[in-house]
């Protein structure tokens, strides 16, 4: 009886282990980028106890171009692929300044701060009819960064906690600096670039929504 009970003992434990092992592999992975989920078409693979994700899926998420060359067979990742000479450095950091100075007199409400850098004629859509005044319960930017340049444009991606009053917690937007003789002529939002989520880690320790 001792022998058939240890038998039968062993046959449970068994049984469990191998369904913990088949629970295991039957669960696919999932990815996260800055706390939210990311939806992929192609399945993800682990091989070798790496996780391998398509690039695509993660730069996209990240707002990171991605570009493929199949002639050369290469993969350009934030890079321009058809570079030949370097832009005028001044010329981007008096750009790129320019814009983030607007972006926090804009986050501030700070107006007097917003006026010396647009030009006579400037235009926007970020607000409408007036300048926004007040921060009670107001949208508060935690994130941006420059993510492509033309000859006279900057385009920036701008991550803002919202007001109590949305349905979400997060935007996730592209904002278009146009600029004109050392100023700035128009900021606009580029159209279907808007993405609403729950939640945003910007860095460890740093995770606003819900």
């Amino acid at each position: 009886m001792k022998s058939s009970a240890k038998v039968a003992l062993a046959t449970t434990m068994l049984t469990l282990v191998c369904g913990t092992v088949v629970y295991a592999a039957t669960t696919a992975p999932q990815i996260f980028v800055n706390s939210n989920a990311v939806q992929t078409n192609k399945p993800l693979q682990i091989i070798d106890g790496s996780v391998y994700v398509p690039l695509r899926t993660i730069s996209d998420s990240l707002g990171v171009a991605v570009q493929w060359d199949n002639a050369s067979k290469r993969v350009y990742v934030n890079s321009d692929p058809n570079f030949q000479s370097e832009a005028s450095a001044v010329e981007y950091v008096s750009e790129q300044n320019l814009a983030l100075k607007w972006i926090m007199a804009y986050d501030e409400r700070r107006q007097q701060d917003m006026l010396p850098l647009i030009s006579s004629n400037f235009k926007t859509d970020i607000y409408k009819e007036s300048f926004p005044a007040g921060s009670y319960n107001a949208n508060s930017i935690v994130d941006m960064r420059v993510v492509a340049r033309t000859t006279d444009t900057l385009t920036m991606r701008i991550v803002q906690r919202v007001t109590a009053e949305d349905d979400y917690s997060v935007k996730v937007e592209k904002w278009n600096f146009t600029f004109e003789n050392g100023k700035i002529k128009f900021v606009n939002i580029v159209p279907k670039s808007t993405q609403a989520l729950d939640r945003y880690t910007v860095v460890p320790g740093a995770t606003f929504g819900k």
